[in-house]
């Protein structure tokens, strides 16, 4: 049993995010008088209190909430957003996953993940609250009580990884070879590949019959568990080896927020086609760089079938680089009890909002321009994409982006040797929507949102950001930065109703004010 101030703190996230969500996606009729909003929605008025008001929709929400002017229930609130959604999924059904990622939240606030001394990982593991705008951000179907014991990063776990050894002949591999480590190769026989395999995922694959065809026709070999331990990062099914710091992604056949987390080939084939593009850059611009992926390997679909080759797809990606890098996801997230974002601290430490703003813009969303201006390369910048590195003094020195599942590349920008018809390659419009959605609507407007709260309010900051683009000389950036500096929405990905719709693969998007346009002509151009 969690505590209740765990639970009530878990459950007032969660009306927060459905409260926030409903406002951004649907505009609901809404009355204002002072910080007292009233929403009218298809069961009352729902009234709400605003702590806190964000241009960007990173409100802060009183605990206290009515329907048609009488106290309202947690149950109750949550049942007048979903039922105004109106589309999708049974209402009922879909408060259950509510109500199972407020379980799980209460349960991470209650008993977070101990302090390891390692600031990497124990920021990996420190993201309890999850995506600010998702209604079901630690939602985690498949998975149990016990398997949380044992697998989540909110509780600090490690474990050790399962083994599948596949006949090279029916592999299908991309970039460096899947080297097993120094504990497993022994168990490899020659001319077989090693699939490091999630324990949940060893579970699932005890069952398939396909895998045991392979296994009785000799092209497949359970090798069980081997090796040294290894800890999950935030995003739950990617793990790093205690002993090398070497990382894989895993697949993981659980819906995690609106996802079944497999690994289709062609996901994998995307990362390695933009490691390749990354790679034959120019130096890229001081301070910001890009934690890659190395080579993925999996069953050859043509052999094992679509299905069962997503539930094997391994990616190998780069070790964390030097300097400590936290998920800037973690950092921006209020403690489990309550206390301020750690990243709080680091600015402080440093003094001036502003200058602080203003040394992240430099070695984060700039640089980011300056590669999609010259490369047509985007990165998908989220924060739990995102690491910083800050200096003793609490400045930040170094921005670093990772996986590359998720990056995309402009077509009128296709460097020589990457097919067309590569999974990287999107339109122009494409690209430019979702960098502009991962690192700024979801990214930038998250950190201004948290550094404006609890310093000088959200606007100030949005001036200094139009103050940073308008100051761009880089060819390569300025255009980019003009377009950000001007354009009067945003894109924004409405996951209320696309989780509410199923539509997790081909997601709802809206168009949201854009801050830095309306601190922008408030200025000289």
């Amino acid at each position: 049993m969690v505590t209740a101030g765990a639970r009530a703190r878990a459950e007032r996230a969660a009306r927060e995010r459905l409260v926030t969500s409903l406002l951004r996606e649907l505009d609901p009729p809404v009355t204002r008088d002072g910080d007292a909003l009233g929403l009218t929605l298809p069961a009352g008025t729902l009234g709400v209190t605003l702590l806190h008001r964000s241009p960007t929709g990173h409100h802060r929400l009183a605990e206290a909430v009515t329907l048609d002017g009488r106290p309202a229930t947690h149950d109750e609130v949550v049942t007048a957003v979903l039922e105004t959604v109106g589309e999708g999924e049974p209402v009922d059904h879909l408060a259950a996953i509510v109500a199972d990622s407020v379980a799980r939240t209460a349960r991470y606030l209650d008993a977070p993940a101990a302090p390891t001394g390692d600031r990497t990982r124990d920021a990996e593991q420190a993201v309890r609250y999850g995506h600010p705008f998702h209604p079901t951000p630690k939602s985690a179907e498949g998975l149990g009580d016990d398997d949380l014991t044992a697998w989540a990063p909110e509780l600090g776990a490690s474990f050790v990884l399962h083994h599948l050894a596949l006949r090279d002949d029916v592999v299908l591999a991309d970039g460096a070879p899947l080297t097993p480590p120094a504990a497993v190769a022994p168990h490899v026989p020659a001319g077989w590949t090693a699939l490091p395999v999630h324990p949940y995922q060893a579970r699932v694959l005890a069952r398939d019959p396909t895998l045991a065809l392979l296994e009785a026709e000799g092209a497949a070999r359970r090798l069980g568990p081997l090796g040294d331990p290894v800890w999950p990062t935030s995003s739950v099914r990617t793990v790093v080896d205690t002993v090398t710091g070497a990382s894989w992604k895993l697949p993981l056949r659980a819906r995690l927020t609106h996802f079944v987390r497999t690994t289709p080939p062609e996901h994998a084939r995307r990362a390695l086609d933009a490691a390749r593009v990354v790679a034959h850059l120019p130096a890229l611009p001081p301070g910001f760089g890009v934690i890659s992926d190395l080579g993925f390997a999996t069953l050859d679909p043509a052999v094992g079938g679509d299905r069962l080759a997503a539930d094997l797809t391994v990616i190998a990606r780069a070790p964390f680089p030097p300097g400590s890098p936290r998920v800037l996801a973690a950092v921006l997230e209020d403690g489990p009890a309550g206390e301020d974002p750690p990243l709080l601290a680091d600015m402080r430490a440093a003094g001036d909002v502003h200058a602080w703003l203003r040394r992240w813009l430099a070695v984060s969303l700039v640089p980011m321009l300056h590669v999609f201006g010259s490369a047509g390369l985007g990165f998908e910048a989220h924060p739990q994409n995102t690491l910083v590195v800050t200096d003793d003094d609490g400045w930040p020195t170094a921005c670093r982006v990772r996986d590359l599942e998720g990056a995309h590349l402009r077509r009128d920008r296709l460097p020589a040797g990457l097919p067309a018809d590569s999974p990287l390659v999107y339109t122009r419009e494409e690209a430019w929507q979702r960098l502009r959605y991962h690192a700024v609507t979801n990214h930038l407007a998250l950190l201004v949102a948290v550094l404006g709260r609890h310093t000088v309010g959200e606007e100030p900051l949005w001036a200094t950001v139009a103050e940073v683009l308008g100051e761009v000389r880089d060819p390569a950036a300025r255009p980019w930065a003009a377009e950000l500096r001007h354009a009067p929405t945003l894109p924004a990905k409405a996951h209320l109703r696309s989780w509410a719709a199923g539509r997790g693969e081909d997601p709802i998007y809206v168009e949201v004010p854009n801050p830095i346009a309306a601190a922008g002509w408030r200025m000289p151009a």
